[in-house]
C-alpha cells in the first residue's frame, strides 16, 4: 500500500455519527441535558491526522531524535508486549531521502515514542499503533523543539508510588486481575502485590507518609500497612527518618522491632506476675542470679526456687524480653557471697560511647542486618553481574579475610545461604547459568559468610560495630564488606542501590555512631560531674553496672573472648583496677560486690573451685 492510499484509505478514517453536523452548539448541550445523544455526535475528525496499525518494518527512528539512550527494561519491554496503551507518532519519510542500510523497507519516521519503537524492535512485534501526522512533515525545526516539550521534566510528571497504588489498588478493586496488571505494567508479581497494599492504606497514613521529607517507594509503603493507622508509629518513623537519616525500610524494622521488644517484656511482665514472682528495677546489693548459684552450689536448682522468699527478677535494658531471676538470700542456699570491696573515684573516661548508645547501637546493628539481607536476597538473584563483582570476588578469596576463613567451608549448610538465594540443586544451577550469573553465585557464599558473622553467628555478633569489642566478624571485616555493597555497588545500581542505616555509614567511614535518638536527648553531662563519686552506687550508676553486668554474664556463658578479658579494665583506671581484683582495697569510693567478675573467685569464697 502507497503512502497516499494508507492516509486516505477509509478503514483508518473514523466515520461521523448518524446526524453529526459540524459541532453541535454548547447552548444546546447545557440546556437539554434530557437529550439521548450517540457517543459522536457533535465530533469533526480532524485533517491531516489518521491512526493506524503499520508494520515495524516500515517504520525507522527519526534521523535527528536527539535522545541518546533509550533505557530499555524488562518491565517496559514486557509492557509494550502485554498491550500498546500509547500510540506513536509518525510522519512519512520524504521521497528523495537516501536511506542506508537497513532502512530499505522504512516508509515512516518516528518522531514521538522512538523509546516504544526500540522496544519493539528489541521484543519483535509485528506492528505499532501509530498516529500519522502530516501536519509537521516538512518542518524539521518544530519536530526538534516538539522533543524538548514532549520530554521536559517540567511538563511531563510522572505517577508519584503514592498515586500510582491508589490507581493499581483501584482496578485491582475494578476486576483487573494481578496477572493483567502485572503483564499491562511490566512489573512482577511481588511488585503488583506491594503497590495494591499500599493502595490499601488509610488516609490518614497516606498524608502522614506523604508529609513526611522523605521520597517513598512503593515496597516501602506497603510496609506501612503494619502501622495504618497507628499515629505514634508513625511519628517514630518520620524521626527516624527525617532527623537521623534512615531509610523508610530502616526506620519501618527499627521500630517494628522496638514493637515487639515491648510486647515480649510486657508478656514477660505477665507471667512474672501470675507467677508471683517480684520484679524490681534493677538486681538489689548482695543478690545472686539463680544461673550464678546453680553453677556455684552443687544440686541447686533453679526450677525448685520457687518457695524462697528472697526470689525476685529484674530486666537488662539490652534484652527486656528475658528476665533475670535472683535470690536476695543466698546464704538460705549455702552460698555467701564474699563481702564487697571498695573502689576509689575515678573520672570515666571519654574513649567510647555511653550505654545509652551501646544499647541503641546494639539495636540499630541487628535491626540493619534484617534489612540488608532482604535487599541481597533480591540482588543475589540477578542473572547478569554489575562490573565490582568479579573484583571483588578476585580479591577477596586471595585476601581472605578472617571472617571468611572462619565461616566460606561452612556457610552452605546455615538457614542465611537459602535465604540469599543458595541453589539446592547447584548443578542444575550451574548447567543454566550464563557467565554473568556465574559470577552472582560465585558472590553469593561470600555474602552469606560475612553476613552470617555479622549477624548470626553468636550473640556477640551485635558488637560488630564496635570497635574493640568481641564479634565473631570484626570491625574491619564488617567495613569491608559494606563498602563493596555501599560504594562499589552503588554507582553501578544507581536507584536499585542499597541505602545504608546510619550505624553502616558510620562503619564504612569509620566514624563514631552517635545513636538514634536526637542530639539534645543524648548530650554527655559536664565532666565535673561526671568525676564526682555517686552517693548511692547501687542505684546511681546503672549503666556501669549494666556494662559490667553484661560483661560477667558472657564470662559465665562461655561466649567471651579476646578484648572481653579486659572489660573491666576497660571501665576503670590501672589502679582502680588494681583495687578492685584486691590489692588495695582500703582506700574509700564508690562500692562493688566482689564476687563481680574476676574477684569472685576470691580465697574468701568457700564455693571457688
Amino acid at each position: 500500500m502507497s503512502i497516499t492510499s494508507a492516509v486516505n484509505d477509509p478503514a483508518t478514517t473514523p466515520e461521523p455519527a448518524p446526524g453529526a453536523v459540524g459541532t453541535a452548539p454548547a447552548a444546546s448541550i447545557k440546556h437539554e441535558p434530557d437529550v439521548e445523544r450517540e457517543p459522536g455526535v457533535g465530533l469533526e475528525p480532524p485533517e491531516n491526522f489518521r491512526l493506524a496499525n503499520i508494520p515495524v518494518r516500515h517504520l525507522g527512528h527519526f534521523p535527528d531524535n536527539v535522545r541518546e539512550d533509550y533505557h530499555l527494561t524488562q518491565s517496559f519491554c514486557a509492557s509494550l508486549k502485554s498491550e500498546q496503551q500509547v500510540p506513536v507518532t509518525v510522519i512519512p519519510i520524504p521521497a528523495d531521502y537516501q536511506r542506508g542500510e537497513g532502512e530499505e523497507e522504512h516508509l515512516w519516521w518516528v518522531v514521538k515514542g522512538n523509546r516504544r519503537l526500540a522496544g519493539s524492535l528489541m521484543i519483535n512485534l509485528p506492528t505499532l499503533l501509530c498516529l500519522i501526522d502530516l501536519t509537521k512533515a516538512e518542518d524539521r525545526a518544530s519536530l526538534l523543539v516538539d522533543q524538548v516539550v514532549e520530554n521536559d521534566d517540567e511538563f511531563r510528571r510522572g505517577l508519584t508510588p503514592f498515586e500510582q497504588s491508589r490507581a493499581l489498588f483501584l482496578a485491582h478493586q475494578l476486576g483487573a486481575t494481578r496477572t493483567e496488571i502485572r503483564k499491562k505494567t511490566g512489573r512482577t508479581r511481588e511488585e503488583v502485590a506491594q503497590a495494591i497494599t499500599a493502595g490499601k492504606l488509610s488516609e490518614p497514613t497516606r498524608r502522614s507518609a506523604r508529609a513526611m521529607e522523605y521520597t517513598w517507594t512503593l515496597d516501602e509503603l506497603a510496609l506501612l500497612e503494619e502501622f495504618d493507622g497507628d499515629a505514634e508509629a508513625l511519628t517514630q518513623i518520620d524521626s527516624l527518618i527525617s532527623r537521623w537519616g534512615h531509610s523508610g525500610r530502616h526506620a519501618i524494622e527499627r521500630v517494628r522491632r522496638d514493637r515487639q521488644e515491648a510486647a515480649a517484656h510486657a508478656q514477660a511482665l505477665a507471667d512474672l506476675e501470675a507467677a508471683g514472682i517480684p520484679v524490681t528495677e534493677d538486681e538489689p546489693p548482695g543478690a545472686v542470679r539463680l544461673s550464678r548459684l546453680a553453677s556455684r552450689v552443687e544440686g541447686f536448682d533453679p526450677e525448685q526456687h520457687t518457695d524462697c522468699p528472697g526470689r525476685g527478677a529484674f530486666f537488662y535494658s539490652w534484652r527486656q524480653e528475658q528476665a533475670e531471676l535472683y535470690c536476695s538470700t543466698p546464704e538460705r542456699h549455702g552460698y555467701a557471697p564474699p563481702p564487697t570491696i571498695t573502689l576509689p573515684a575515678t573520672k570515666a573516661k571519654d574513649d567510647g560511647p555511653s550505654r545509652k548508645i551501646v544499647v541503641q547501637g546494639n539495636r540499630a546493628w541487628m535491626a540493619a542486618a534484617t534489612v540488608r539481607q532482604e535487599w541481597l536476597a533480591g540482588f543475589l538473584a540477578r542473572k547478569s553481574a554489575p562490573k565490582p563483582v568479579q573484583r571483588f570476588v578476585t580479591r577477596i578469596l586471595n585476601a581472605m579475610p578472617q571472617a571468611l576463613r572462619d565461616e566460606l567451608g561452612r556457610v552452605k549448610h546455615t538457614t542465611l545461604y537459602t535465604k540469599l538465594g543458595g541453589p539446592a540443586d547447584l548443578d542444575a544451577a550451574l548447567a543454566s547459568a550464563s557467565p554473568g550469573r556465574l559470577a552472582m553465585l560465585q558472590l553469593l557464599p561470600i555474602a552469606a559468610a560475612f553476613e552470617h558473622q555479622m549477624s548470626e553467628a553468636s550473640a556477640e555478633c551485635k558488637n560488630t560495630w564496635r570497635e574493640g569489642r568481641y564479634s565473631p566478624c570484626s570491625t574491619s571485616d564488617a567495613a569491608l564488606w559494606l563498602r563493596f555493597v555501599v560504594q562499589e555497588l552503588g554507582p553501578e545500581l544507581a536507584d536499585k542501590a542499597y541505602d545504608p542505616a546510619p550505624i553502616e555509614r558510620a562503619l564504612i567511614e569509620g566514624t563514631a555512631y552517635r545513636g538514634d535518638t536526637p542530639e539534645e536527648d543524648s548530650i554527655s553531662p559536664d565532666p565535673q560531674e561526671e568525676a564526682e563519686p555517686p552517693a548511692d552506687p547501687a542505684g546511681d550508676e546503672p549503666d556501669e553496672r549494666e556494662a559490667l553486668a553484661e560483661d560477667a554474664e558472657a564470662e559465665d556463658a562461655g561466649e567471651g573472648g579476646g578484648d572481653d578479658a579486659g572489660s573491666i579494665a576497660d571501665v576503670l583506671d590501672e589502679s582502680a583496677h588494681d583495687t578492685f581484683l584486691g590489692r588495695d582495697p582500703s582506700e574509700p569510693g564508690v562500692e562493688v560486690p566482689a564476687y563481680f567478675g574476676a574477684a569472685e573467685e576470691s580465697a574468701t569464697d568457700p564455693m571457688a573451685a
